[in-house]
């Protein structure tokens, strides 16, 4: 679960940078999006330098 925090830092962002007006749900599954995504990335990298190869 993402804290209420950053996702209103989140919403900031993407109002500021990309001028997206979202709703704090639309804003929600995005962050959970990105989340789940750099957690693939940690556990992508932590098999490579563990030796391990995952298909």
């Amino acid at each position: 679960m993402i804290s209420r925090n950053l996702l209103l830092e989140l919403k900031q962002i993407l109002e500021e940078d990309f001028n997206l007006k979202l709703s704090l749900e639309q804003v929600m599954e995005i962050g959970t999006i990105l989340l789940a995504y750099v957690e693939t990335l940690l556990k992508i990298e932590s098999a490579s330098k563990g030796g391990v190869e995952h298909a």
